[in-house]
């Protein structure tokens, strides 16, 4: 990701920069995981087929959460006092502005989500009022904050259904497999002797 693309990958920034379009999640991630591009704020976006409603969102955690994920599903946020939006599964508009709203760290997360019917919200009485609530799931699948910065815009959704698809990384220092496997220093032959 970001500084560690390869040549396999590529190793030049993205050639359409601030103007990318590209939606796919390793494009995403590989070339724009240090800005918010090309996700382009969502009132700017939403698209009005149902079904169609795609938007990308990123999700930090630990590495063993992220793990855990992998291996069943997202789980619903319910504990009122990280619940802003309400009850649901959260997501950033940029891997960069995850930093200082998740609780935890060593894993990052960018998903397409089907959005569904959605809520916007500003800052003020409103955003506040949904606190630790589900009562907007009635009517609505995610609830969209549009933050006064926009870059640190974050969204809620009431279903792990909605989310698609989904790329995680692991940051290096958090894989214990690494070190387990002894990847983390150089070596002329494995200790397998299969090489």
């Amino acid at each position: 990701m970001g500084d560690n693309r390869t040549m396999h990958h590529g190793d030049r920034p993205c050639s359409d920069g601030d103007r990318c379009t590209n939606r796919r999640l390793e494009h995403i991630l590989i070339f724009h995981s240090k800005d918010f591009k090309p996700q382009k704020r969502y009132c700017d976006v939403q698209q009005k087929t149902p079904g169609k409603n795609l938007y990308i969102g990123f999700h930090r955690t630990t590495a063993e959460a992220a793990v855990s994920i992998a291996h069943s599903d997202f789980a619903i946020s319910t504990n009122n006092k990280s619940t802003m939006l309400g009850h649901g599964v959260y997501f950033a508009r940029s891997m960069a502005e995850t930093e200082g709203k998740a609780n935890a760290n060593g894993a990052y997360i960018c998903a397409e989500i089907e959005m569904g019917k959605v809520k916007e919200v500003g800052p003020g009485p409103e955003k506040d009022s949904l606190r630790g609530t589900t009562h907007l799931w009635k009517e609505y699948d995610t609830v969209y904050y549009n933050h006064t910065k926009d870059s640190r815009d974050e969204f809620c959704v009431k279903s792990p259904d909605q989310i698609l698809k989904w790329i995680i990384t692991v940051n290096q220092e958090e894989d214990e497999k690494v070190r387990n496997y002894r990847l983390d220093t150089e070596f002329d032959d494995p200790m397998c002797g299969c090489i």
